[in-house]
């Protein structure tokens, strides 16, 4: 793993969601600082004031859906290319297509119980946190 802990903002309006995902990750690895966030208009201020390595967002949400905040996220400097998983309960096709043409990098379902949440907390760790470069991060030499 690399040095830093690395941060994750997670955005979703269940809580219960929200737990499992915190839970799971919490269970997974130490090198991840999980915020949870429930509404899109916070989330938006939240990204603009603090920096994150990676963000988790459902996209159906009251008021500033996902989607919304998806395209505020690519279309800030700042958020441009920061890592945006979508963890949703949407099958939809549509919502598939259209997350990863507002800039998602990843769709994924979310599972229906904790050892869901903690196999996909796994497989973060494992690609998002030992495997990929982050756009903030300098290479090694």
């Amino acid at each position: 793993m690399q040095n830093r802990t690395k941060k994750l903002l997670v955005v979703d309006d269940d809580p219960i969601d929200a737990q499992f995902v915190i839970r799971a990750f919490s269970d997974v690895t130490e090198d991840l600082e999980v915020t949870h966030i429930a509404d899109g208009d916070a989330a938006a201020r939240c990204l603009s004031g603090e920096l994150f390595d990676y963000v988790l967002l459902d996209i159906n949400m009251p008021g500033t859906d996902g989607m919304e905040l998806l395209k505020r996220i690519r279309t800030d400097k700042k958020t441009a290319v920061l890592p945006v998983i979508v963890l949703t309960s949407s099958m939809n096709p549509a919502d598939v297509h259209l997350s990863y043409a507002q800039g998602a990098n990843a769709y994924a379902l979310k599972p229906s119980s904790l050892g869901g949440y903690r196999r996909f907390a796994e497989g973060f760790a494992r690609f998002w946190i030992d495997v990929a470069f982050h756009p903030y991060t300098p290479t090694p030499r």
